[in-house]
Order: C-alpha cells, then sequence, then structure tokens
C-alpha cells in the first residue's frame, strides 16, 4: 500500500532546517519505536511535506528539503507586534513574570474569540513584544527518514479529521 490521500502513515524522521543566515541544524528526531503519525490529507502540515511522501510505502526511506516559502513561509513583521503590559496581569492587577517571559509561549485570544500562539521575544517597561509567526517560518526544512507503515484509515479518524496512532484515540 502506497501514501495517498486519507491513509495513516507512520514515520520515523530528522528534521533539519536552515536559512540564508542559519546553518542547517536538527531540530526534531523521531524513531521507530514511537513514529509520527498522520492521515494524508487531514495533517495540517505544509501541502509539498505530503506531496513528497506520496507514492512511499512501508520501508521506502525519504530524504527532501521543503523551500521556505513551501513550508511556513518568510518571517511577518506584522506578526511582530508590542503589547501593552496590562494584557499580562493576574486577577490582581499585578505583571505575571512567572509566564511572561522572553521564549515562553503564550496563547492569546483575539477580539474574535480566536486563539493565537506566540512567543515573548522582548520584554519593556510599558509593552511584551510577541510573535505571532509560526516557530518553523523563514526557515527551509530538511526531512530525511523512513515510512514505517502505511494503512487504510478508520471511519472515526475519517470522521474526527486526523490519525489515531496504534493503539486508539491520541489528541496531540
Amino acid at each position: 500500500m502506497t501514501i495517498s490521500s486519507e491513509k495513516v502513515v507512520a514515520l520515523s524522521y530528522e528534521l533539519s532546517i536552515s536559512a540564508t543566515d542559519v546553518p542547517q541544524r536538527v531540530i526534531e528526531s523521531v524513531d521507530k519505536a514511537n513514529p509520527f503519525y498522520f492521515l494524508v490529507g487531514h495533517s495540517g502540515l505544509p501541502e509539498a511535506f505530503e506531496q513528497q511522501l506520496a507514492g512511499k510505502a512501508a520501508g521506502d526511506n525519504f530524504t527532501f528539503t521543503i523551500d521556505m516559502m513551501d513550508a511556513y513561509g518568510p518571517i511577518e513583521q506584522d506578526a511582530i507586534m508590542d503589547l501593552p503590559n496590562a494584557i499580562f496581569t493576574d486577577q490582581h492587577g499585578k505583571f505575571d513574570s512567572e509566564n511572561v517571559s522572553i521564549g515562553k509561549y503564550l496563547y492569546l485570544e483575539d477580539d474574535n474569540g480566536q486563539q493565537h500562539r506566540g512567543k515573548v521575544i522582548g520584554l519593556k517597561a510599558e509593552t511584551v513584544t510577541m510573535d505571532f509567526n509560526h516557530p518553523l517560518s523563514g526557515f527551509d526544512l530538511h526531512f530525511s527518514g523512513t515510512v514505517e507503515s502505511v494503512r487504510e484509515a478508520e471511519e472515526a479518524e475519517l470522521a474526527h479529521g486526523h490519525a489515531h496512532g496504534p493503539d486508539g484515540h491520541h489528541h496531540h
């Protein structure tokens, strides 16, 4: 069976990133003891990722690069913003310095109730600088690994729009 739409795929892989001013470095390794499962066509991964794997079968190795523009795009300056410290206070009006520190990821809700994940990249007297770009924006992605398994999706997986993994229902 080969990788195609609505198949459940398990991969072991190594992911490296690079950019014009950043040498290639490994940021994630997934071994075959705990593979990464996804439902083709419903993964939320860049389309180019699934396209590179299409037609491969269990046991096939792969190595490919996804250009930044086909991955998560360039860093958007509009997604980096200074927000007033008042947003980051506890119920007593005290600034939440424990959770709001450089490098931490926070979820903030916009005026429409949408959740957005941002990284704290700066702290100033009156503002917190947040970066709402995807963490892999601005990088080329380099994948190498092995297709561990390919199977038909179960009804529940198709209904939920994601793979459930080897032991049933898992939400990540």
